[in-house]
């Protein structure tokens, strides 16, 4: 792999770019460069010595010449200065000849790896940098989290993303999840890789099948369809019995894949037949709307809905690979497309700030906006995959949600509960002093910036009624995910049935 557009990465000191650069130029037999090592060579004296002697003015000089003779060559494997990409112009002169990558930290792992005697010469006032650099950090295309992996994981993921792929580790083992334009399209190029030419059972609903299923199908080995009708109220046993009845009907055994083609709740529902029909088979998501690709067919929960509450029958059921495919979004209707956008800045709201930043938001960032999300779904199930610790954070706002499909009969859709639900959560987080009414507000005008409802006319009572019957809630005793900091949530239980009433 020694042709090719160059790789770049950079983000912040201490970020690992230059460990992290070598391991990915050896994983893909590519030259690599140190753009601070080179620098050095050329002074003949460290970094340091330089800014000391000559200034960081001329450090910024030779580093743009240098910036624009590597954006010359190709095939190669790029780690720039913490500052090199800064400029608006930089990121677009090497970007023209690369894939840029920003590696990202959070303070506390900055500081962990940064010593007191660090001799790089803008550590000394590192914090103040570290918030002047990220806006321009943030509109880097390709973006990985670093903290708490080690430096092999973060070249892994790397080499993954080259490919279009994010790769989840899961306690058996792992997949991919496949983030390509027209994947179902070309899936006759994948089948050996994704397993697929056995049996197959495409499972969708009458409104993605005509659109796609057929098409897919078509480009498979040997494949069969099940339709089932569309929407939440579908989504229950007697469904799920139905699809048993069919999958008999057309020869499924051990050895057949279930395709599940459709949005979450078609996900849900048919990820439930996979993990039980003879035991389990294999299951592959492919998400036709922006809130599953983001979230319900990322990390193995699946199930059905009981009158008495969502999801109340299911099981952990890890996916054999999921393929997001942009195209089917163009078909996607502008409300799915705002309701998908909710879990999007859920996941800003408890991992990643950036994903709030309205320019993320833009057709153009697509692939990007995707890719970040998924990422912040990807590292919390990797670290809880059975949601005994972390992975309950998110579920912001799911409490609320949940009992307002509930009492509605679900004809609220599930992205509008959820903007709404978030909103609730987020008083309440105000309203127990964990977060201030400024960044209460910054939760409602982004909501409300996208076109989704932040509030709701409910019957108080059932609307708590409803959320007593949570699976979350435990032995009576309320459970809600809320807001602890812009970024960070937290599991608070036991409150009192007077302060939920007074945000409902």
């Amino acid at each position: 792999m020694s042709g090719g557009e160059n790789i770049v990465i950079t983000g912040f000191m201490g970020a690992g770019k230059s460990t992290v650069g070598e391991l990915v130029a050896a994983k893909l037999e590519r030259q690599f460069v140190d753009m601070d090592l080179v620098i050095e060579e050329r002074f003949g004296l460290p970094i340091p010595e330089i800014f000391k002697r000559h200034g960081e003015a001329i450090f910024r000089t030779v580093e743009r010449g240098l910036a624009q003779e590597l954006s010359t060559q190709s095939g190669l494997v790029i780690a720039t200065g913490g500052g090199a990409l800064v400029p608006e112009d930089m990121r677009d002169l090497m970007g023209r000849a690369g894939k840029l990558i920003c590696l990202n930290a959070d303070k506390a792992e900055i500081s962990a790896r940064l010593s007191e005697t660090d001799n790089r010469p803008l550590a000394a006032n590192w914090q103040a940098l570290y918030e002047q650099r990220q806006s321009a950090y943030a509109r880097i295309p390709n973006q990985i989290e670093t903290s708490g992996k080690t430096a092999e994981a973060v070249a892994c993921e790397i080499v993954a993303m080259l490919d279009g792929r994010i790769h989840v580790r899961t306690p058996a083992g792992g997949y991919d999840i496949w983030i390509n334009q027209g994947i179902l399209c070309d899936i006759n190029r994948h089948i050996n890789a994704l397993g697929l030419d056995g049996h197959v059972i495409i499972v969708s609903n009458e409104t993605v099948a005509p659109l796609y299923a057929e098409a897919l199908a078509s480009r498979l080995p040997r494949a069969d369809i099940i339709a089932v009708r569309d929407g939440e109220a579908y989504k229950n046993l007697e469904t799920v019995s139905s699809i048993y009845d069919e999958m008999l009907a057309l020869g499924a055994d051990r050895n057949t894949t279930l395709l599940a083609l459709g949005g979450g709740v078609l996900g849900d529902m048919a990820g439930f037949v996979a993990a039980t029909y003879m035991r389990g088979i294999r299951l592959i998501q492919a998400p036709t709307t922006l809130l599953a690709m983001v979230d319900s067919s990322v990390g193995g929960k699946v199930g059905v809905d009981l009158p008495q509450g969502k999801n109340l029958i299911g099981a952990f059921k890890q996916p054999d690979a999921v393929l997001v495919d942009t195209g089917v979004l163009e078909s996607l209707p502008p409300l799915q497309w705002r309701c998908g956008m909710a879990e999007v800045i859920k996941h800003g709201l408890i991992a990643r700030p950036r994903l709030l930043d309205p320019e993320n938001w833009e057709k153009a960032n697509l692939v990007n906006l995707l890719r970040q999300a998924i990422q912040v779904k990807v590292e919390v199930v990797e670290e809880d995959p059975y949601e005994h610790g972390i992975r309950a954070h998110l579920n912001l706002g799911h409490t609320f949600g949940h009992a307002i499909e509930k009492v509605t009969q679900y004809s609220v859709p599930h992205g509008e509960a959820v903007a709404i639900g978030i909103c609730k959560a987020a008083r309440l987080s105000r309203n127990c002093g964990l977060i201030d009414a400024q960044l209460l507000e910054k939760v409602i005008s982004t909501f409300e910036r996208i076109g989704l409802p932040v509030d709701i006319e409910l019957e108080p009572e059932a609307w708590y009624a409803a959320m007593s019957t949570d699976k979350k809630w435990g032995a009576g005793k309320s459970r809600f995910v809320l807001l602890k900091a812009l970024g960070e949530a937290t599991v608070v239980e036991g409150l009192p049935k007077e302060e939920i009433l007074a945000v409902l």
